[in-house]
């Protein structure tokens, strides 16, 4: 049988004892086995589930054109085929874009620039308040308040593992007129939708997969849950089973005095400077700043 070999970077402790099951560790983060296909797959099957923010890659003996085969998981490097020939692809860093700020915000070009270099610091997360902590933070835009006759038309996450930051951003796609209000808002249109929407039973399920059983944390997060869980509901018959927190809960026992509980007041007086895009991956990346400032917040995850 041939070789397999995974390569792990930044992963979960029970992960590492997971492969020890089949593999030889034969350096730091190094595993090769000798085992079939169905093995290889099984296990591979869990690492995805298990590896969380961590890089993976798999490398395997397959009858291809150079004899071998590979898959990653979070890595920088992407695996894309030519005439069946497994390739590497490294990103060019110069086309990559701040998803969920660009030009479609409804803020100016000098606003999005700021704002795209203070959430562009945020993705190496070297803080010492969430090192060790596993949390995701979830915001969604709706075309209005009410749960039972209004629809989510985009949907936004940051995913805190240790000192590991990744996002999620979904714009779902809409048929009808979106209200001037919403546009106005957020600077999304109907048209945008229509182009670069996709089907939110789509949206729901790879939101799912990326959220796995992490703790979720939001700003008035019922409001998010309401809406998410209905149209989950919808296309599961279940409901999310994630435990929750809500930020503002424990910003009203820090700031019993704060003059509102508005997300643009809470950032400004825990000393973040920075407008509310009202857009789904914007707002979720502003409160995944917030709850590293707030004491009560921190102590709850310890």
């Amino acid at each position: 049988m041939p070789l397999t070999v995974i390569t792990l970077k930044n992963v979960p402790p029970s992960l590492r004892g997971d492969l020890t099951k089949w593999m030889q560790e034969i350096a730091t983060g190094v595993y090769i086995g000798n085992f079939n296909s169905k093995i290889r797959d099984n296990l591979w099957k869990r690492v995805k589930e298990t590896s969380g923010c961590g890089e993976v890659t798999l490398s395997f003996y397959c009858q291809n054109e150079i004899g071998y085969g590979f898959e990653t998981i979070n890595a920088k490097r992407e695996v894309v085929s030519y005439d069946g020939i497994p390739l590497i692809l490294i990103p060019d860093k110069s086309t990559e874009t701040v998803i969920g700020l660009g030009e479609q915000t409804g803020y100016s070009e000098a606003s999005n620039f700021r704002k795209a270099r203070f959430f562009s610091s945020i993705k190496p997360d070297k803080d010492k308040n969430i090192k060790n902590f596993n949390y995701t933070v979830i915001d969604i835009e709706t075309d209005g308040l009410d749960v039972n006759a209004n629809s989510i038309i985009e949907i936004g996450a940051v995913k805190v593992c240790n000192d590991c930051i990744t996002t999620f951003q979904r714009l779902i796609f809409y048929e009808k007129q979106l209200p001037k209000e919403i546009i106005n808002l957020t600077g999304l249109d109907s048209e945008i939708l229509k182009n670069k929407g996709i089907n939110l039973t789509q949206a729901l399920q790879e939101f799912i997969e990326f959220i796995g059983k992490d703790l979720i944390v939001g700003y008035n997060v019922e409001f998010d849950i309401s809406f998410l869980n209905k149209f989950i509901k919808d296309l599961t018959g279940n409901t999310l089973n994630n435990k929750y927190i809500d930020l503002i809960k424990f910003i009203k026992k820090e700031k019993p005095f704060q003059k509102n509980y508005k997300l643009e007041t809470s950032l400004l007086n825990y000393g973040i400077n920075e407008q509310v895009p009202h857009r789904a991956l914007g707002d979720a990346r502003l409160i995944f700043e917030l709850s590293k400032k707030v004491n009560k917040f921190l102590e709850k995850l310890k």
